[in-house]
């Protein structure tokens, strides 16, 4: 029997209080991310996988390629 994988989708925003990104609409409240967390990005209308990093600024992973987030957007997320 295959085994099915549950993915969840939430939003992932900035909260500049704390100099740091968030994960709501997946937990009862917002839960704070964390250098070298992985997850799935929404980028158009796919998925890709990727993980949260800190350098100067806050970045997302994608296999050796870098792009930074913006304080002023969400993004969609989905974790398994």
């Amino acid at each position: 029997m295959p085994m099915t994988r549950t993915y969840r989708d939430g939003r992932m925003l900035y909260d500049a209080r704390y100099d740091r990104w968030t994960v709501w609409d997946l937990y009862a409240k917002p839960c704070p991310l964390h250098c070298g967390e992985a997850f799935d990005l929404k980028v158009g209308q796919h998925f890709l996988p990727c993980r949260i990093e800190m350098d100067c600024e806050w970045f997302i992973e994608f296999s050796n390629t870098k792009f930074y987030l913006h304080p002023d957007v969400s993004y969609w997320i989905r974790v398994r």
